[in-house]
């Protein structure tokens, strides 16, 4: 599924909403990006929109009411996509003027222009209509469970929340089990198409009602979610092993969320967040259903309940010895699916061995791709951990104290160090190259504080000043050149087209070097950058950034160093050449694969590397 923001270009705090939709909507979770994936997600400007969009958020605020009522066609678009599916558009209004467009007077829009929790206030909103969409449900239902003792008055207050300020509807036993009604019947009814949220109260698991609750929650795998308000016990179900839980300080006044965040109980923004867990839990719920058996981590009674010999649950893996013994009670065989696919690939019990070199930068045109550097986070992510497992040995160039945002240095040294933490086995580091004089500019505190998972090889070429660009492209083809020999394979990504040090775009200059040293390449088209120009020129189009013309006349720098000397404009120009040759007479050597989503793009260079391994690599084709 792909969710398209659209909005104005001059949308104020623009990168407020999209940190907010990338956090909550790109990520399956926000805290750890080793989670992976939850929903493709695109920003685009409003110009730009498209009726195909699987689900639609249109941001309104003035700029785009203005350029809507100026543009009958955009607003005919506008109205079609609505008509086609009304649950796959859901318009945000972000000004009170929302009503002067004409779509506003036949569709409901979400009047979000005077929240004060707008975030979370969004969250609900968006997450109830995607999830309605998905389900093709008009609203979904939430199944309160409680004990009568002790956690009436809780329930009750959520319930009154629900009722008066969401569009969700409610399960609350005491209104909606008919009088003379059989209870067991109608619980196990409501559960089985309902969202499940429980009060842990000190009654609440000695209960008889309550367990049957929770066990039909979990035997049809509903999405549960728990707030804990023990107050002199601290007993618990054996059914809630893996449900997420907020816990209720003993005074009943504070939430601590992962102890992290507080907030009181009885502010409406506050139970606000405890339905927003339950609806990400739902969403994850949802969209997880198609590539694994169970929505999240295991526990035994889930596993009971498969009859499979092997269980897929979702990443991030276990720790080896929560694995090992749940497998050893349920004699089963537990995997993500990163590992199932690896499996059925015949590389589990085997160690690649091979030096996969990553080249990987922010390109100049992502944004025009509707994607934001988190997108390439996500997929330098995505790879590492894929290698790691394989055991292969992972290969970067690249400054360790460059800007915080765009340093995949930093990124790989967090997967390799999360992964190391699953396994009871020593994995192998990850190789970083720097050259001078970039090298001199990493923070020792910074790279003493990595030295347990990178393997640090700088300051090649010789010391020069950042105003050398004759030298710095010296010590980048040096550096370029001792990478191209250690390694086996390189996958390249993005990309500077112009902005670059030194004399050529890196990448270019990288898969040139691998072509001439007979190594293979793997190129991901879709991100934009030089890789896309490259796979361009592949596909026998003229690409003028690849060009000496091109790049002498937009990159400032390259342009000031050869009016300063002239003579070495032949030998660059001639080198650009040689590129353009190599691209023609190698190119069997590249194989493209078009980025769709970041399962597909990762099961596809397992794909080749299958071939690899057994010494069959394809021609020059799109997988």
């Amino acid at each position: 599924m792909k969710l398209n923001i659209y909005y104005s270009k001059k949308l104020e705090n623009k990168q407020k909403y999209e940190k907010f939709f990338i956090n909550n909507y790109l990520f399956k979770d926000k805290s750890s990006y080793l989670a992976g994936e939850l929903i493709d997600v695109r920003f685009y400007d409003i110009k730009n929109f498209e009726i195909k969009c699987d689900f639609c958020v249109i941001l309104v605020d003035d700029y785009l009411i203005d350029e809507i009522y100026r543009n009958q066609n955009l607003n005919n678009k506008l109205k079609e996509k609505w008509k086609y599916n009304n649950k796959s558009i859901v318009f945000i209004a972000l000004s009170e003027n929302f009503h002067q467009l004409e779509i506003a007077k036949e569709v409901n829009f979400v009047r979000a222009f005077d929240k004060d929790d707008l975030f979370e206030f969004l969250f609900t909103e968006i997450t109830h209509d995607i999830l309605r969409f998905l389900l093709k449900e008009e609203r979904l239902n939430i199944f309160i469970s409680h004990a009568k003792s002790d956690g009436r008055n809780i329930a009750k207050a959520i319930k009154e929340f629900i009722d008066s300020d969401l569009k969700l509807s409610n399960f609350f036993d005491e209104v909606d089990i008919q009088n003379s009604q059989k209870w067991d019947d109608k619980l196990e009814e409501s559960i089985k198409k309902s969202l499940f949220l429980y009060i842990l109260s000190d009654s609440y698991a000695q209960t008889l009602w309550t367990k049957k609750e929770l066990i039909y929650a979990k035997e049809h795998k509903r999405p549960i979610v728990g707030i804990d308000v023990l107050a002199n016990k601290n007993e618990i179900s054996t059914f809630m092993g893996n449900t997420p839980i907020l816990k209720l300080k003993q005074n009943i006044q504070e939430i601590e969320v992962n102890c992290k965040d507080s907030y009181l109980l009885h502010t409406k923004s506050n139970i606000r967040k405890i339905i927003n867990l339950l609806l990400k839990e739902a969403l994850i719920f949802e969209l997880e259903k198609d590539r694994t058996d169970l929505p999240k981590k295991p526990d035994l009674f889930d596993l009971c309940k498969i009859s499979s010999s092997t269980v897929i649950y979702p990443d991030p893996p276990m720790f080896n010895i929560e694995k090992e013994a749940l497998e050893n009670c349920s004699n089963q065989e537990l995997f993500t699916p990163l590992v199932a696919e690896i499996k059925k690939l015949g590389f589990l019990n085997k160690s690649l061995n091979k030096k996969i070199a990553i080249s990987i930068s922010e390109p100049d045109d992502l944004e025009e791709k509707g994607m934001r550097i988190e997108h390439l986070n996500l997929l330098m992510i995505e790879i590492a951990r894929y290698l790691i497992v394989l055991g292969a040995e992972l290969i970067y160039g690249g400054d360790l104290g460059y800007k915080k945002e765009f340093n995949f240095t930093s990124i790989l040294a967090e997967t390799f160090r999360a992964y190391n933490k699953f396994s009871e086995k020593e994995q192998k580091k990850l190789i970083n190259y720097s050259a001078y004089p970039f090298c001199e500019k990493i923070d020792v505190h910074l790279k003493t504080q990595n030295i347990d998972v990178i393997e640090f090889k700088d300051c090649i070429g010789e010391k020069c000043s950042f105003d050398d660009i004759e030298t710095i492209a010296k010590n980048l083809t040096k550096m370029r050149e001792i990478i191209t020999k250690e390694m086996d394979i390189k996958i390249a990504v993005g990309g500077k087209i112009t902005g670059f040090t030194g004399f050529y775009p890196g990448v270019l200059e990288e898969v040139y070097l691998a072509l001439k040293e007979n190594k293979p390449v793997i190129l991901i088209k879709g991100f934009g950058g030089i890789v896309d120009k490259i796979a361009e020129f592949i596909n026998r189009k003229k690409v003028e950034e690849l060009t000496f013309e091109y790049q002498s006349k937009i990159n400032s720098k390259l342009k000031q160093f050869l009016d300063e000397n002239p003579k070495i404009k032949g030998k660059i120009k001639s080198k650009y050449n040689e590129f353009l040759n190599i691209l023609n007479l190698q190119k069997e050597k590249i194989i493209i694969l078009e980025f769709n989503n970041y399962h597909q793009i990762i099961a596809d260079i397992l794909k080749i590397f299958h071939k690899i391994f057994n010494g069959t690599v394809g021609n020059s084709v799109s997988v």
